[in-house]
C-alpha cells in the first residue's frame, strides 16, 4: 500500500502558483546569473588585490598568514548581503498589491486559505528564490575556506544568518505590499524600510549617545543597542573573525562593538590587562598575562551571553513578526463581500 504526500496545490494553492510562475519567469534565471557573476567578481578582485599587493607568488602559507581568505570571505559576504537588501524589497514588495491591482485579491481572500495562508504563500514563494541565490554562493563560499583562515563553523553559520534575513526581508517586503494598496507606494515603503534598518539605525545610534550627553551621561561611546537590527551587525559577529588584525568590511563594526564593551569583546577576546601575543591558524587572537612574561599563552575565554547575531535577528524578527500582524488584518476578506 503506497502513501501518498499531499500535494503543493493541496498544502497552499497560493505558494503553488507563485512557484510555478516564478520558474517559468526569464527574469528569475537572468537575476541569479548576474548575482552569481557579481560574487565570482566580488572574489576574483579580493583575491587579485590581496596577492598583488602582497607578492604572494601563489604561496598558500603566507596567503594564510596575511588573511587573503578572510578577506574573501568577508567581502563576499558583504556584497552578497547589500545585493539581497536591494532586490529582496523588489522581489516581495509587489507581490500582494499586485493582486490587488489585476482584482485577483478577493476572489483569494473569500476561499478557505485565510489571511494567514495567503500572507505565508506569498512569503514563502518569495523567500524560495532567496533561498536559491544563497544556496547558488556556496561554490563561490568554499573558495575562500579552501584559501584558509576561516572555519567550516564560520561558513555555515554565515549562511544560516543570510538564509533567516532573508526570509525576515521576505518578510517584511510582503507585509508592506499587503498594508499599502498601491505597488509603487508598497516597494517605496519597502526600500525606506531597509534603508531605515540599515542607516537609520546608524542615526538613532548617535541620536542616543548625543542625547546621553545632553542629560549628563558622559560615556565614551554611543550605546550599541540601536545597532541590533542593523542587518550588516547580524552578519558581521557570524562571520566570526575577533582579531582585527586583518581589514574588511565587518572590521568597523566588530572594534566599534569591542570599545563599546567596556574591556570585554563579544566576539570572545579580553581588553585591558591581558594582550594578544599571537593568533591560531583561524585569525583568532591568543592571549598572556602582560604581568608574567614567561606566563603560558592562554585562549580568550567565549562570551557567556546571547551571541551578537542572535540578538540581531532576534529584533529583525520581532519587527517582521509585528508588521505580519498588521498585514494579515489587512488581508481579512471586507465585510461587503462576505455579507453578499
Amino acid at each position: 500500500m503506497s502513501i501518498r504526500l499531499p500535494s503543493l496545490q493541496a498544502i497552499n494553492p497560493v505558494l503553488d502558483i507563485e512557484l510555478r510562475q516564478r520558474s517559468r519567469s526569464r527574469r528569475s534565471v537572468v537575476v541569479l546569473t548576474i548575482f552569481l557573476t557579481v560574487m565570482v567578481l566580488v572574489s576574483l578582485l579580493v583575491y587579485e588585490a590581496s596577492t598583488a599587493t602582497n607578492e604572494f607568488n601563489f604561496n598558500p602559507v603566507q596567503a594564510l598568514t596575511n588573511g587573503v581568505g578572510r578577506k574573501m570571505f568577508e567581502w563576499v559576504l558583504a556584497a552578497e548581503l547589500g545585493i539581497l537588501l536591494l532586490i529582496v524589497p523588489g522581489i516581495s514588495a509587489g507581490a500582494i498589491s499586485g493582486e490587488r491591482d489585476r482584482q485577483t485579491l478577493v476572489p483569494l481572500q473569500v476561499t478557505m486559505i485565510g489571511p494567514w495562508g495567503i500572507f505565508m504563500g506569498t512569503v514563502l514563494s518569495s523567500s524560495s528564490f532567496i533561498l536559491l541565490l544563497i544556496v547558488a554562493t556556496v561554490p563561490v563560499m568554499a573558495v575562500p575556506y579552501l584559501v584558509g583562515g576561516i572555519s567550516l563553523t564560520q561558513v555555515l553559520l554565515s549562511l544560516l544568518s543570510l538564509l533567516i534575513l532573508g526570509f525576515l526581508l521576505a518578510v517584511m517586503g510582503v507585509a508592506c505590499s499587503a498594508i499599502f494598496k498601491r505597488t509603487q507606494i508598497a516597494t517605496l515603503m519597502a526600500y525606506a524600510l531597509v534603508a531605515a534598518l540599515t542607516v537609520g539605525t546608524l542615526i538613532a545610534m548617535v541620536t542616543v549617545g548625543v542625547v546621553q550627553q545632553s542629560r549628563g551621561q558622559f560615556v565614551d561611546n554611543p550605546p550599541f543597542w540601536p545597532l541590533y537590527a542593523n542587518p550588516f551587525v547580524a552578519i558581521a559577529d557570524a562571520a566570526g573573525d575577533i582579531s582585527g588584525q586583518f581589514d574588511g568590511p565587518f572590521s568597523p563594526i566588530k572594534r566599534f562593538y569591542i570599545e563599546t564593551q567596556n574591556g570585554f569583546d563579544q566576539f570572545g577576546g579580553f581588553e585591558g590587562d591581558v594582550g594578544a601575543a599571537g593568533f591560531d591558524e583561524f585569525g583568532n587572537p591568543i592571549f598572556i598575562d602582560e604581568g608574567f612574561p614567561g606566563a603560558p599563552q592562554r585562549q580568550a575565554p567565549a562570551f557567556s551571553g546571547i551571541p551578537l547575531w542572535v540578538r540581531s535577528l532576534g529584533t529583525l524578527a520581532v519587527i517582521s513578526l509585528l508588521m505580519s500582524l498588521a498585514a494579515v488584518r489587512k488581508l481579512k476578506a471586507p465585510r461587503t463581500v462576505m455579507s453578499a
